[in-house]
């Protein structure tokens, strides 16, 4: 476990001054650097010490466990807000002070605007007085635009920051209860739940900070901004209030029928998520038993119910922001309706202080507030959800302390003797990354790292749950023979074997079955009373467990059976499904790639192929001209309102000689077409928001399933060379972005993008000299924007790549639970998990800080333009009426927020569309050859079951080294072969070829059929294989019996009964159709082999492979599984790759590998003969009395089969299968 920083570079925050921390100068030298090249890991800032994930994480803790206390004392349950709210509300007090300042400008702003177009109003050139004044409030009302312009994102900045520490603390105390989960507590939860929790629940805690003090901040806000309109408009200001205080309630419905729907959808994103785990984490045995399409129905199914739900939130999102869009122009209009209809005047002043007003409160009110609630109330479902997680059971913190005599009494040196051959093998020897979870090893050599890391802790007890059985028999030997019996001489070791020649060697042996304790005693004492150890245990007896016996230490409670007997035999079902034994040299090269991070700009191609997944181009058209049409409706809503003004005053003027007598115009007129106008304007609003969405989440719908089904028909290497954490990130992650976020952000872009251009347009119409300083103002901000996104997008990529080891970490910590306990890691592990946050919040804090650095500048940008236009009109006073100016003005004022609004989400559409482009770069990945070709073999096909290897080379990749070399060999029909060799000796690659795992060069024939011509369903569903690591998934046993419903249930429990797994199954509250836990973890190894089994029974295939499924099953399962497979598949060609010898002695022939050659294929008796052979030599390592009992055997069934009149009596033969260790044991030995 390398460190995950070398040297970091310090923060220049820590010791920036004022106006480097206002403007956030303090970047500069990143953006050089990002301008030159792309940023890397080491470019970033290392985290501020008060930001450190430890240091974070054990503050909130320590507020948790001392609210947990207090809930105890008090007989109540503990809430984790209040340890939340505890722990950082001060910080956060002295933020809500900026707020307050921050909503009190904005409510100034308008009436200094009111003062400015009153000039205007009463417009005297002689007036020098007057204009002064005007001078004076324009200059105010800019310093006010700037004063916001910096406040504003300061405030932003460390609301953000407070969100993410919140967010770090609980990752933190999320992975640390996560290591210290129990037995029943893990049953309750899955690896998928817990991912969530860290990837999508904490999130929430990011967005609730900003906008929580708007839950105070608006009401307030409300009502200054009603007395101010009380004094400007009268009565009818009310009118307009009411109408946003309808809005309100109904935004609110909106948020909980929207937080509902939320809950639903991530119940099924659970699930799919869930589903998508166990598909990647199965991939081989899926395509080995081509069962691809029954999963692909399943998740199809799940995806379709989450993808309904997406959309119905969806359209709510859409009508929450349209009326968001639509809400100030039914404001203005209902306010002046009310306004005219009583009577009164329109004038110019008014009407633009009004609007302005309306525009400052309205943000808050219908933005920020609700959006207040509705992060607010997804937040507590989220704390609720980690509450729950909190709270589950722990398993009691033993801490002991040993005595230390000060002798070493490990010697490794005696024990790198069965290592330094692979580590030799292995590239970079003791350096090889092995992938996620060992991906990489063989299923021994993982047994193997797993025995060297325990001798190298160098502790007093060691409990070695079977290490033996991964490893064949010399090396099996050798393990014992330096490793057990003399490296950890002087320690106490109790093993766990089902390898009866080393009882020998033990000085205690206990026997067990069912649980319980038969017999113990020495070696010796066992022979004088005549036991025969294979006896002991004829009763059906299922995987048996070390037993709590007085004396010993409890190994660990049956409750979680998939760890039980696992722990040590390479945690759950890997990456390298089927193919563990005989892989080093190959496919160390295919260890893990670098994630890849698309360089430079997101092309026209992502957005088009994104649009066209979604819709046809017809409706993209009518998408386009609905946009335009909307956007035209509002700002001609508000020219009208100006026209009306100015039209009033200028008959105000001509009237003024003769005693102010004011003439009516006509209202029906003015009032028809302001009406019309705003209709038109809701209506095309909430059409264009329901279509967008529309089409982009049937965009995200279809890009799933082209991924999904790019991924099913991806080759096995793609698996090996990609960990999980990765896939499932673009499952996770990304399409959860697609379904989600990108629509909402995209909608926001366009609707915020239209008003830009027309605040733009409406400023040029009312003073075209605008359009001069326009032209530089606007190439700054392209130089800016490119700039600047030269090093955002890296700081985003970096971002998305350091979240992803967070994930990884967390994940492979739960697989590997025990043997982290096991081994006392805990500290370390959550160290490492804290290195790996950290790093995060580097990237994070690069991601706040750069995004604030550009936004400052941009409302720069506006604040210049707001200047322009203010002074500019002032300029130019004779040729512009109030209406107008009043109208440039108040939109300007709008840009204020708006503009860096839109450049901030055109950024995150672009940022989003990673996602996009990341889920295409899934969907055409290289494929395998196809399911079914034109070529389809007959139906009975393979009537035989002869295989002809013809020369057969193979290698995992193009770039990989050859496994098989040169193989020629004929197994006949009917034939049962076994395959041995050691370890790496390419014996799982042999299958891997059957199976076309990876296309192999030269020819396999099946009866006359070339493999490479049939489609791989159809070459896949005619072999039956049991392979190493039995793999259930999630679903009923009946599913996982018999996933296409092909057999009737009647067939399904005579296989069940076959493997005797019948009275088991019907114990089950629901017998057959009783959901299976996550990977069938309520399931012992033999139980799920057994059900391996009975798969195979079921196919009724001619050709069945076996991969040395009994190395983790004890000899009474193992005899069951070699006896089935005898009567069952006695018209089969067998084909068994072996570790121990006895189980494949009677094979009609044997196969020996050697590093990928072929070196011998004769009979067993034969091959013994020789005493050069290597089989020879395999079995004189087991010692003398087994070498002699194997031959034996070998020799009777050479004589059977042969001579069969030469052969002995029957009775012999069985009493020398007798002699074989073929018996049910499971044993402690104390040495």
């Amino acid at each position: 476990m390398q460190p995950v920083h070398s040297e970091v570079k310090p923060n220049p925050l820590q010791d920036a001054n004022l106006c480097s921390r206002v403007f956030f100068w303090w970047l500069n030298p990143l953006f050089k650097i990002g301008h030159k090249r792309r940023l890397e890991e080491d470019d970033m800032y290392s985290v501020l010490p008060e930001d450190r994930s430890k240091h974070l994480g054990e503050e909130l803790q320590g507020y948790w466990d001392k609210e947990v206390l207090a809930a105890e004392n008090k007989a109540q349950a503990p809430s984790l807000t209040k340890a939340i709210i505890k722990c950082y509300w001060k910080s956060y007090l002295v933020l809500g002070i900026f707020t307050l300042i921050e909503e009190g400008t904005k409510v100034m702003q308008p009436i200094f605007l009111g003062k400015v177009i009153n000039y205007f109003e009463n417009y005297d050139p002689t007036d020098s007085v007057a204009l002064h004044t005007a001078y004076g409030y324009a200059s105010v009302l800019t310093a006010c635009t700037l004063f916001l312009a910096i406040l504003h994102h300061l405030y932003f900045y460390h609301v953000q920051c407070a969100g993410m520490r919140l967010r770090v603390a609980m990752c933190h105390m999320i992975y640390r209860k996560a290591l210290r989960l129990s037995n029943m507590a893990m049953g309750k939860t899955t690896t998928g739940q817990i991912v969530n929790l860290l990837s999508n629940d904490v999130n929430k805690f990011d967005q609730v900070t900003i906008f929580l003090h708007f839950l105070w901040a608006g009401p307030l806000q409300a009502v200054a901004v009603t007395a101010l309109l009380w004094m400007e408009i009268g009565v009818s200001c009310l009118a307009g209030m009411a109408v946003l205080l309808i809005l309100l309630p109904l935004q609110s419905c909106i948020g909980k029928l929207f937080s509902s729907l939320r809950s639903k959808t991530a119940a099924f994103t659970d699930a799919r998520i869930r589903t998508m785990n166990e598909v990647i984490t199965g991939i081989r045995i899926i395509k080995m038993y081509a069962w691809e399409k029954s999963f692909a129905e399943l998740i199809a199914s799940l995806r379709r119910k989450e993808i309904s739900k997406i959309l119905s939130s969806s359209y709510l999102r859409g009508m929450n922001l349209a009326s968001f869009f639509v809400a100030s122009k039914i404001i203005v209009f209902v306010t002046f309706t009310v306004y005219v209809l009583l009577g009164n005047v329109i004038t110019a002043s008014r009407v633009f202080v009004a609007v302005t007003l309306y525009g400052a409160v309205r943000l808050t009110v219908t933005l920020f507030f609700p959006a207040a609630i509705e992060r607010v109330s997804e937040s507590i479902v989220s704390i609720r959800r980690i509450k729950d997680f909190l709270l589950l059971d722990e398993i009691s913190q033993r801490s002991t302390q040993l005595t230390s005599d000060g002798k070493t009494i490990v010697h490794v040196q005696d024990f790198t003797a069965s290592w330094d051959k692979d580590l030799q093998l292995l590239e970079d020897g003791d350096l090889t990354v092995i992938g996620d979870r060992g991906a990489t090893l063989s299923g021994g050599q993982k047994a193997r790292v797993n025995l060297a890391r325990a001798v190298y802790q160098d502790a007093d007890i060691y409990l070695l749950d079977d290490p033996l059985s991964a490893v064949d028999a010399e090396v099996s030997r050798h393990l014992f023979q330096q490793c057990i019996c003399q490296t950890l001489h002087e320690k106490i070791t109790i093993l766990v074997t089902h390898q009866l020649q080393y009882l020998k060697a033990a000085s205690h042996i206990l026997i067990l079955k069912d649980g319980e304790m038969v017999q113990k005693g020495t070696y010796t004492e066992f022979l004088k009373s005549g036991v025969d150890f294979g006896s002991l245990l004829k009763k059906e007896n299922e995987e048996a467990e070390p037993s709590p016996v007085p004396g010993t230490p409890t190994l660990r409670n049956r409750t979680f059976s998939e760890s039980s007997v696992w722990s040590q035999q390479s945690s759950r079902p890997s990456l390298k499904e089927g193919a563990p034994e005989g892989q080093e040299p190959e496919t160390t090269q295919a260890a893990l790639t670098e994630e890849s991070r698309s360089e430079g700009k997101i092309g026209f191609k992502a957005y088009r192929n994104y649009f066209t997944a979604g819709a046809h181009w017809f409706i993209i058209v009518v998408l386009f001209v609905l946009n335009m049409a909307a956007q035209v409706a509002y700002v001609l809503q508000d020219w009208w309102l100006s026209y009306w003004a100015n039209k009033q005053s200028a008959l105000n003027v001509t009237v003024g000689g003769r005693g102010n007598v004011t003439a009516e115009l006509d209202l029906t007129w003015y009032l028809g077409i302001y009406s019309g106008l705003t209709v038109a304007t809701v209506l095309f609003g909430i059409a264009r928001s329901l279509l967008v969405f529309y089409v982009l989440v049937n965009s995200s719908q279809t890009l799933h399933n082209k991924m999904f089904e790019s991924i099913l028909k991806a080759p096995v290497l793609f698996f090996d060379r990609n960990p999980i954490g990765r896939i499932l990130n673009r499952f996770s992650k990304d399409i959860g972005h697609m379904d989600d976020l990108l629509p909402l952000t995209f909608l926001d872009f366009i609707q915020t993008f239209l008003q830009v251009v027309g605040v733009v347009a409406v400023a040029a119409a009312v003073i075209p000299w605008i359009l001069i300083p326009l032209v530089p103002l606007g190439i700054v901000f392209i130089v800016l924007r490119r700039y600047f996104l030269e090093t955002s997008r890296d700081v985003k990529r970096l971002e998305s790549t350091t979240r992803s080891p967070v994930f990884s970490h967390l994940s492979s910590s739960l697989q590997g639970l025990w043997t982290i306990r096991s081994y006392r890691a805990e500290e370390r592990f959550q160290e490492l998990f804290d290195a790996h946050q950290d790093l995060h919040s580097e990237a994070w804090f690069l991601f706040l800080t750069t995004s604030r650095w550009f936004a400052v500048r941009l409302d720069a940008i506006c604040a210049i333009f707001v200047i322009v236009v203010a002074f500019g009109s002032l300029i130019l006073a004779k040729t512009l009426d109030a209406g107008q100016v009043g109208l440039a003005l108040s939109y300007a004022l709008t840009l204020m927020g708006m503009f860096q609004w839109c450049v901030r989400q055109s950024a995150e559409v672009e940022n989003m569309m990673i996602s996009v482009e990341r889920v295409i770069e899934y969907t055409d990945l290289e494929k395998e050859a196809p399911w079914e070709s034109q070529k389809r073999p007959p139906d009975a096909w393979p009537q035989e079951g002869v295989i002809i290897f013809d020369n057969v080379n193979f290698t995992y990749s193009l770039d990989g080294p050859v496994v098989l070399k040169h193989l020629t060999a004929l197994v006949k029909a009917r034939e049962k072969v076994g395959i041995v060799g050691r370890t790496g000796a390419g014996k799982s690659s042999l299958i891997s070829a059957l199976f076309r795992l990876s296309e192999p060069e030269g020819k396999i024939w099946i009866d006359k059929i070339l493999t490479t011509e049939i489609g791989l369903h159809d070459l896949r569903k005619k072999m039956s294989i049991i392979p190493q690591e039995p793999v259930l998934f999630t679903g009923t046993m009946r599913k996982n019996l018999d996933p296409f419903n092909e057999h009737t249930d009647e067939e399904l429990w005579n296989a069940l009964k076959e493997v005797q797994l019948k009275e088991a199954i019907e114990d089950l509250p629901g017998k057959m159709d009783t959901e299976l836990a996550e990977s069938g973890s309520n399931f012992s190894v033999g139980q799920r082999q057994l059900v391996c089994l009975a798969r195979a029974i079921l196919k009724k295939n001619r050709i069945l492979i076996i991969d040395e499924a009994t190395a983790n099953v004890d000899p009474r399962t193992d005899e069951l599984i070699q006896k089935k497979i005898r009567e069952k598949f006695e018209q089969c060609t067998v084909l068994t790759i072996a570790h121990r010898l006895n189980t494949i002695i009677d094979s009609d022939r044997i196969m020996v590998l050697d590093s990928g050659r072929l070196k011998e294929y004769d009979e067993p008796y034969v091959l013994l003969q020789n005493k050069e052979s290597l089989f020879y030599k395999m079995v004189q390592q087991l010692g003398k009395a087994e070498a002699a009992a194997l031959t034996e055997t070998a020799k009777q069934v050479f004589f059977k089969r042969n001579y069969p009149e030469v052969a002995h009596t029957d009775s012999v033969v069985l009493n020398t299968s007798n002699g074989q260790p073929s018996a049910l044991t499971i044993f402690e030995t104390a040495l």
